[in-house]
């Protein structure tokens, strides 16, 4: 096996150039701040069901709520009429 086989040139292995390296460089820190702004767009997704969550327990609570307030005052009718 000779030198050329081996993926060596006349002037040694093949060497980036800094504008090869720059550009690499580029595409990385691209994907990183894509994948960010997609991490980012997830935990807004999940605050927002989050919130959905809390606002109908509590729509839940209050009619929970009305139902123990009516029927505490069903209560008091009856043993005002047993009475």
């Amino acid at each position: 096996m000779n030198k050329n086989n081996m993926g060596f040139g006349q002037k040694g292995p093949k060497m980036l150039t800094a504008i090869e390296l720059e550009l690499i460089a580029a595409a990385i820190v691209t994907f990183g701040d894509a994948i960010g702004a997609v991490a980012i767009v997830r935990a807004m997704e999940e605050e927002a069901q989050v919130e959905i969550s809390l606002q109908n327990k509590d729509e839940e609570l209050i009619r929970m709520k009305k139902q123990i307030d009516y029927l505490t005052n069903e209560l008091s009718k009856i043993k005002s009429q047993m009475a």
